[in-house]
């Protein structure tokens, strides 16, 4: 599991009990969430957009303002953090194409983390709304833990979850091998970082959510 440990945690703990009982989980988290000191000075009448739940758990509070969200996870982190959040797209893309067709009035803050894909805020303002990008977090970068490392080697299987680009490529980078790697992938953007890596087998999610992931884990873990 090489996301951040809560989320990695988290992800696991979804996961149908069935399911879960298969599995052996080695947590090796490849990027580490370090939120940023921000002075926001949001007014009322502004509204946020949050593509991560990351910049939702290291943002403002929301005291009822509006926030427009990417997938579920985000927009129930936000609704749990005071915003009257809605889910607005599953990606950049239909996000970008939703809020540009709604126009909403007043200024939009675009909370990220220092790493991300898309152009949101470009895009938008681009399209003509009041858009404006704040860094919420960081994203530092680590190696595989010796107990993932020796896993890969040792193990008859391994499946690895990926669920960013950057990931992605991190584990390209710490990875000893790739022979006994079944990677489950977020999206064709997740699967495109792995290169020309001859991993033993590849499964990309219907959808880029948690639960399209927990059924790929499952469809992977049926093929191996």
């Amino acid at each position: 599991m090489p996301r951040p440990r809560t989320a990695s945690e988290r992800f696991v703990a979804g996961l149908p009990d069935t399911l879960r009982e298969q599995l052996l989980p080695v947590f090796s988290p490849l990027i580490e969430i370090v939120a940023l000191e921000q002075n926001y000075a949001l007014s009322h009448q502004d509204s946020a957009v949050f593509s991560s739940r990351n910049a939702v758990q290291t943002g403002p509070e929301g005291d009822g303002r509006t926030a427009y969200c990417i997938g579920p996870a985000t927009t129930e982190a936000a609704m749990e953090k005071g915003w009257a959040a809605q889910q607005i797209g599953q990606d950049a893309d239909s996000l970008v194409a939703k809020l540009t067709r709604i126009a909403p009035k007043g200024r939009l803050l675009h909370l990220s983390g220092a790493h991300t894909r898309g152009d949101i805020a470009g895009r938008l303002s681009a399209a003509g709304l009041n858009i404006e990008r704040s860094v919420a977090y960081d994203q530092t970068l680590h190696p595989l833990s010796q107990e993932a490392q020796n896993v890969i080697l040792t193990a008859p299987r391994g499946l690895v979850p990926l669920f960013s680009p950057r990931t992605a490529a991190q584990f390209v980078l710490s990875t000893p091998g790739f022979a006994s790697v079944h990677v489950i992938a977020l999206s064709p953007a997740v699967a495109h970082n792995l290169g020309s890596k001859p991993v033993s087998g590849l499964t990309i999610a219907a959808r880029p959510d948690a639960q399209a992931m927990g059924a790929a884990l499952q469809e992977a873990l049926a093929r191996n």
